[in-house]
């Protein structure tokens, strides 16, 4: 029975989809079952189609062309660009930050495990640039990392067949113990990101000689 103080239905329903997506419940390119989501979230479709709708407008699903809803699986050059962004956008953030709220944001316990999976580190990964962009303090500014974080979520996923690996990745980023903090956290952040675009063009290399 809901209290007084339970959320509106549409509102659950879409905080618990979304739940689903970052915890990597979805199969890009594979269509999502409403049904399903609905029972698992108790209600009807109509509130499913309704949040479906919401994380379309969002970038993080996409129309199915037979109907329906899925993870869009993200062509290499839309990866480039969106990685593009998002390293511009954090490395303007590290700009105007002070070292002490630097070394504040890289201190927080983030939800890292000892033994991480492909899922975990995707949100490690988010929760470090997010906290980055919050400490800045530019409401604006964090809520465009937020949104570039759960778009690329999907493609960190993929790219972690050795989440030992891009653990290691991300703890380097986020290790304080160095001397001139803010150039070594720019130096780290610039080097994933353009390891991961270099990626990306290997891809897109690879596919137009195939063609």
């Amino acid at each position: 029975m809901m209290s007084a103080m339970d959320p509106p239905l549409h509102e659950r329903v879409y905080d618990g989809i979304k739940d689903d997506y970052l915890a990597g419940q979805f199969v890009p390119g594979k269509r999502i079952d409403i049904q399903e989501l609905a029972t698992r979230h108790r209600s009807s479709k109509t509130p499913v189609r309704e949040a479906a709708f919401i994380l379309v407008g969002e970038g993080l699903l996409t129309h199915h062309l037979d109907g329906g809803f899925l993870v869009p699986l993200r062509e290499p050059t839309e990866l480039i660009e969106l990685l593009e962004w998002h390293m511009q956008l954090i490395l303007t953030t590290l700009s105007g930050l002070k070292e002490t709220a630097l070394r504040g944001a890289l201190r927080q316990r983030f939800g890292h495990s000892p033994e991480p999976s492909a899922v975990s580190v995707a949100n490690h990964a988010a929760d470090i640039f997010s906290s980055l962009a919050e400490a800045s303090g530019n409401r604006q500014a964090t809520i465009q990392v937020r949104r570039l974080n759960e778009r690329l979520h999907y493609s960190r996923i993929a790219e972690a067949s050795c989440p030992a690996t891009v653990a290691s990745e991300l703890a380097r980023i986020s290790n304080v113990d160095v001397a001139n903090l803010p150039k070594a956290v720019r130096r780290r952040v610039e080097a994933y990101h353009l390891k991961k675009i270099d990626h990306q063009r290997k891809i897109l290399l690879i596919t137009e000689i195939i063609k």
